[in-house]
């Protein structure tokens, strides 16, 4: 993956989101689904196996946010035999995905291409930790492992559009707890094994911006 030209379009979304933060979700809702296939379309998948893609929402009476326990995503085996087929399932939920840019959706898609080449590699191992916590958290840090190499400015762009994202459709309440979910909770999360999303230095300077009451400040640590 060429992370120049995702870098250029982090300083590109950056900008946007000072200028104009409706007109750029709009934005991204519209190009949720083309995003996601250029990303999955540029990463290397298994050989023999099929991957069917779906992008939508879980059935909810209310208003899922992304920091709401039902906005995960899931990778998951469809089959796995010869009479069955070669087969994986990728679920990714709208609610906590599609406003964001193609550089901060992208450590999301590789952790769950992640667990794509898992299943090929033992379909079995991959049930297994459906019922072993241990077993799961284990799968969940290997999953991570791409999402640990990728330049710190597509990671913090991430971090960046969460919470604003989040201060935009319920002020800073909503803010404060995407910020406790990536700064706190995200790590222990089901099983375990995930990266914690929001470093110290990200944090303290929402707690910054906070005490000013300037989503700005907050804005001006990333640039």
């Amino acid at each position: 993956m060429q992370y120049a030209r995702l870098l250029k379009e982090v300083r590109s979304c950056r900008r946007d989101m000072l200028k104009n933060r409706k007109t750029f979700w709009e934005n991204n809702r519209k190009n949720f689904e083309n995003n996601l296939k250029l990303i999955i379309g540029s990463q290397k998948k298994p050989k023999g196996w099929k991957i069917y893609v779906v992008a939508s929402n879980l059935l909810s009476d209310k208003r899922v946010m992304p920091f709401d326990y039902d906005a995960w995503s899931s990778t998951n085996i469809i089959g796995a035999t010869k009479k069955q087929g070669f087969e994986v399932m990728i679920f990714f939920n709208r609610a906590a995905l599609e406003f964001l840019s193609r550089p901060a959706l992208l450590t999301l898609v590789l952790h769950e291409l992640r667990h794509v080449w898992q299943i090929a590699k033992s379909p079995k191992a991959s049930l297994r930790s459906l019922v072993d916590d241990n077993f799961s958290a284990k799968l969940e840090k290997d999953a991570e492992s791409p999402v640990k190499i990728l330049p710190g400015e597509i990671k913090k762009e991430a971090v960046l559009e969460k919470i604003l994202y989040c201060y935009d459709s319920g002020g800073w309440n909503a803010a404060r707890k995407m910020v406790y979910f990536m700064h706190k909770k995200r790590e222990n999360m089901y099983g375990g094994g995930y990266l914690r999303e929001m470093e110290k230095e990200e944090y303290d300077a929402f707690i910054n911006a906070q005490r000013k009451k300037s989503i700005k400040a907050f804005i001006s640590y990333f640039n």
